[in-house]
């Protein structure tokens, strides 16, 4: 199944489809909030430890930034992905509410009706067909004579 994919599910599962979608994007908003912390954080001790002269520190504070920065730039990416999966989601959610979801899957009734039923007999019906024809031609000599 697509991340988007929501026709087959009826409104309230849908609905609660797309809410934890939202979550998890609200959550991802707030974990590139504090990774920009992070970046700031480092930013400035990097800074600090160059002012002090002390260019091993620096040198590791550096190594730190770059991973806080690579984890900030994945995180912005995933949201920007989570964004666009929202937007499509919420649009086929209200398009559902709309149109309302179909309450009973008729391909899945008519299979199971063939089940239990079995299919249609056309050779029955053809031949009734037939021997109804036949007493009509037969009533119809009848008459003409």
């Amino acid at each position: 199944m697509i991340d988007t994919d929501i026709e087959g599910l009826g409104p309230k599962e849908a609905a609660d489809y797309v809410l934890a979608f939202i979550t998890t994007l609200k959550q991802t908003e707030k974990a590139v909030a504090a990774s920009a912390e992070d970046v700031s954080l480092w930013t400035r001790r990097v800074a600090l430890a160059r002012s002090k002269g002390d260019e091993a520190l620096a040198a590791q504070a550096e190594a730190r930034l770059a991973e806080v920065a690579g984890k900030k730039a994945a995180l912005e990416a995933e949201l920007a992905d989570l964004k666009a999966k929202v937007s499509v989601l919420k649009e086929k959610l209200a398009r559902l509410r709309m149109t309302g979801a179909r309450l009973v899957d008729t391909d899945l009734l008519l299979a199971q009706l063939e089940t239990v039923v079995g299919k249609k007999d056309e050779l029955s019906r053809t031949m009734k067909e037939e021997e109804t024809n036949a007493a009509l031609d037969e009533l119809k000599k009848k008459m003409g004579k």
